[in-house]
């Protein structure tokens, strides 16, 4: 089975990027791949409890799995700001997930 780790660095709000992430999110969930998405610079604003959001939740409810970088989310103020179900992990376990987790990464 395919295993997908998205990384999300780029904010919802200046560029189309993570509109294309979801995307790719839902089709890989359609064709049977374990995907996760991990959210780290300005795409940790993704998660916030907005319109985004939402969007990022509806992923969720489709089984993948969404981390957050601790570092990106306490320099952007968001720790108490982000939807339900997100995940803050420290900056090493995307290096274990990578080398050891996923079979594929795609980063944006």
């Amino acid at each position: 089975m395919t295993k997908l780790l998205l990384v999300l660095s780029k904010d919802p709000f200046t560029t189309e990027i993570p509109d294309l992430v979801i995307d790719i999110a839902n089709e890989a969930k359609t064709k049977g791949a374990d995907v996760s998405l991990y959210l780290i610079e300005d795409g940790v604003t993704a998660a916030r409890n907005h319109e985004y959001g939402h969007k990022l939740a509806a992923i969720q409810h489709r089984g993948v799995k969404v981390f957050a970088d601790e570092k990106s989310v306490l320099s952007r103020g968001l720790s108490d700001k982000l939807i339900n179900g997100v995940e803050i992990k420290e900056i090493g376990t995307l290096l274990d997930f990578i080398v050891d987790d996923y079979n594929r990464t795609a980063w944006f």
